[in-house]
């Protein structure tokens, strides 16, 4: 009698360190050590707030599934955060970055880890995924409750071992609100210079005409 395949669908997660191998490079154990305690410990502690089960932990990678696509992104976004408080307090020369993918489809369960299309998908999206970013797919997309986070559409997309491209959106975090207030910030001192400007050359034009005015009256 054959075995019982063990498939379900869940959102799956990838996360890991940006240029990890640059950032332990120069690193004792001490050190090295301390990076990857803050590292579990600020994701362990979350995964756990939003349910999330831990698959495995792969040097600086964690892979890890959720029941529901809206708690996996909202764990993206708090995990992102998390760290972008970390490095903020500390003001750290060279911060302490993650990047989160997430996906959601079919898995095979097999002696404690999962295997399919669903994985190796959340992979590939990880490796578009830039610095502070939580980038997802469709698939959650189209499961998860629209009104809990803003996100930002990013196209279609293509990756490798794909047949058809997929269509990627991204999670606006604290990261996008600082950048959106300096934004605007500099729109108003743009704003304001253009009108100091624009009251010189007025003035500038007025006491020309009084000058000349009064050389030719």
């Amino acid at each position: 009698m054959a075995k019982k395949i063990n498939a379900e669908i869940l959102t799956v997660m990838f996360i890991d360190i940006v240029s990890y191998t640059k950032t332990t490079t120069d690193l004792d154990r001490e050190n090295f050590n301390k990076l990857h305690d803050v590292f579990d410990n600020l994701c362990l502690s979350t995964f756990a707030e939003h349910s999330g089960k831990v698959i495995k932990k792969i040097g600086d990678a964690f892979l890890v599934t959720f029941k529901s696509a809206t708690t996996a992104v909202l764990c993206g976004k708090k995990l992102q955060e998390e760290f972008w408080t970390y490095n903020k307090g500390r003001k750290l020369k060279d911060p302490l970055k993650i990047r989160v993918a997430i996906h959601t489809g079919e898995v095979l369960h097999r002696n404690g880890d999962i295997y399919g299309d669903t994985v190796n998908t959340t992979s590939r999206i990880e490796s578009i995924t830039k610095p502070g970013d939580v980038v997802f797919s469709e698939p959650v997309y189209t499961a998860m409750n629209k009104n809990e986070f803003s996100y930002l559409h990013l196209g279609l997309k293509k990756f490798k071992g794909l047949k058809r491209p997929l269509r990627i959106f991204r999670v606006l975090t604290k990261k996008d609100e600082v950048l959106r207030r300096k934004k605007k910030i500099k729109k108003f001192w743009k704003k304001i210079k253009g009108v100091i400007f624009l009251l010189v050359l007025l003035l500038a034009i007025y006491f020309a005409y009084k000058y000349y005015s009064g050389l030719y009256f």
